[in-house]
């Protein structure tokens, strides 16, 4: 009797073979160092978010607000009667100015009034922007400068606003802009240039240093006296040392009186060219200065807001 054998196929068993390190393949995320330069090209290509971002800021402040948009003209308004009856009236400070202006005291309080709102307050909120959008910032991507820039793209739709009502308190008093002020949209853009400057630069300290949130106010305050906003410069104080302080170390009063030299006729007193040349050089300084830190520190917004 034979016996057949029938062998069973054997099945391959597989064997893992260690990965190479060539075929280990790790991602590491992390902040790049140094200094990270402004994309453009991506700004450009999300104008429409700024564009919302400002238009959200306008609506909150005025949508549930009696008067609404109102409050843009009232503020300035009421600021120029409370201090125009003190310091034109009380103290007699409109009879330092020169021409018209002596019996026009309300419309140079204004012309000091169009610029430094639109930085003291571009100034405020923009340097608490970071702070209180803290929940935008750790939840989606999207360019952290358009924090801050909303800010001052709200107040200058304020500053447009009082625009007009500016040129009627003028025609009251009838006093005629002279040519100078073909020289006013180009104010307009180095005061937003100087208020936007700020308002990244404060932003990105407030975040780290939530100290700031205290000092901005206490700063604004007190810079506007030093910006001689409400009040004509004295006379004793012309010609002297402490002059040169208030024209060539405060970029706001060569700003503010720049204003009023190409809005308002007859304005001569405290005038000094220089002073408006050390604030162009100041918005374009703070300006590139604000964007370097904020780019530099952007790298941990996320982590610390």
């Amino acid at each position: 009797m034979s016996a057949t054998l029938s062998q069973t196929p054997t099945v391959p068993v597989p064997t893992f073979a260690p990965e190479s390190e060539a075929a280990v393949r790790e991602t590491v995320i992390a902040p790049r160092k140094g200094w990270i330069a402004v994309d453009w090209s991506e700004l450009v290509r999300q104008r429409e978010l700024l564009y919302f971002l400002v238009w959200r800021d306008i609506k909150v402040r005025y949508k549930q607000a009696t008067l609404g948009v109102a409050w843009a003209v009232l503020q300035p308004l009421s600021q120029v009667l409370v201090f125009s009856l003190i310091f034109g009236s009380g103290f007699s400070l409109a009879s330092q100015l020169s021409g018209s202006l002596k019996h026009a005291y309300p419309v140079f309080i204004f012309a000091g009034l169009l610029p430094w709102q639109l930085f003291a307050r571009s100034l405020t909120e923009g340097g608490l922007s970071l702070v209180n959008q803290q929940h935008l910032l750790t939840k989606i991507y999207f360019p952290r400068l358009f924090v801050p820039t909303a800010s001052v793209g709200g107040w200058l739709f304020d500053m447009l606003v009082s625009f007009p009502i500016f040129a009627g308190m003028m025609w009251v008093y009838r006093i005629r802009p002279p040519w100078e002020i073909v020289f006013l949209p180009l104010l307009i853009i180095v005061t937003i240039m100087m208020a936007t400057g700020f308002a990244y630069l404060l932003a990105a300290l407030t975040v780290t240093y939530r100290d700031f949130r205290f000092i901005i106010p206490f700063v604004v305050q007190l810079w506007m006296w030093l910006s001689f906003v409400m009040i004509p410069i004295p006379p004793s104080l012309e010609g002297r040392k402490l002059s040169y302080v208030v024209y060539y170390a405060n970029p706001m009063y060569g700003l503010i009186s720049a204003y009023r030299k190409v809005l308002l006729s007859d304005f001569n007193t405290g005038w000094n060219p220089w002073s408006l040349v050390v604030s162009v050089v100041s918005a374009f300084a703070v300006f590139f200065l604000g964007i370097f830190y904020f780019r530099r520190t952007e790298r941990r917004f996320a982590d610390i807001a």
